[in-house]
């Protein structure tokens, strides 16, 4: 799960807001976007920046049965009801059933009827602190000024689509080297990759995110673990402007802890 990258940095610093309009042309792209801003509002951080994607509320949101993200959408062909809604705002006073937080997604949120947007702004203003929404949409332009002013509105761009296989590679290359026992080779690593493009760097942290929690050997499953924890804070830092140098810099003091 990749976390928008306007919600990078907020996710680091624990400071993700209650409520988001995220934005797109693409149903695939909300979606996606949309699991992984859930997982980072219900993470239990064990692996780091949320969402880390390796506490039990993570693989529980990426398998789609966590109880406590609810998904709330449409009838085919029909609008989004107040009814459907009052449940929503019911429900959302029933205390979360395993993570601190209680997560809604509301699917096709411009098909919300008059009634049903002004019922979801009584819940945007009153519901219960612990409760999250997230409205999923193309056209927040639909939502109601008084919706659209109580959340913050991300808009999805289009990422770039690794084709080349080069990417898998140096983050594989990248994560035996965080996992290895000689430090130099990862300095010489770090030096030769500090005037690599921002967004470049900023994929192949993420590329090696994804590597080292694949490892499952108990051996080195801790350090990956760790490692991948601190990928993700260093994405976070690049994501909000941060020095790449810097960044490679920070990665082999982190990689030299033991």
């Amino acid at each position: 799960m990749k976390l928008p990258a306007a919600l990078a940095a907020r996710a680091a610093d624990g400071t993700l807001a209650h409520a988001y309009i995220l934005a797109a042309d693409a149903p695939a792209a909300l979606t996606d976007a949309a699991a992984a801003t859930a997982a980072a509002l219900v993470c239990g951080g064990e692996g780091g920046t949320p969402p880390c994607g390796v506490c039990k509320h993570c693989r529980k949101v990426e398998k789609g049965i966590h109880p406590d993200v609810i998904t709330v959408a449409p009838e085919p062909g029909k609008e989004l009801t107040v009814d459907r809604i009052r449940d929503l705002r019911q429900d959302a006073y029933i205390r979360p059933n395993e993570a601190a937080r209680k997560v809604y997604l509301v699917k096709d949120a411009h098909k919300m009827n008059a009634s049903a947007q002004n019922a979801f702004l009584k819940v945007l203003e009153d519901g219960p602190a612990y409760a999250a929404f997230l409205l999923l949409t193309p056209t927040p332009a639909a939502l109601l000024t008084t919706i659209r002013s109580r959340c913050e509105t991300v808009t999805l761009t289009a990422q770039p689509v690794e084709t080349d296989g080069e990417l898998s590679r140096k983050a594989g290359e990248l994560a035996g080297l965080l996992l290895g026992t000689d430090p130099w080779r990862l300095v010489t690593w770090c030096a030769d990759h500090e005037k690599d493009k921002r967004e470049d760097a900023a994929a192949l942290l993420e590329e090696t995110r994804n590597a080292l929690l694949r490892y499952r050997d108990p051996k080195t499953t801790p350090r990956a673990v760790r490692m991948a924890g601190v990928l993700q804070k260093l994405t976070a830092q690049l994501n909000g402007n941060a020095n790449v140098g810097c960044v490679w810099g920070a990665l082999w003091a982190e990689a030299g802890e033991t």
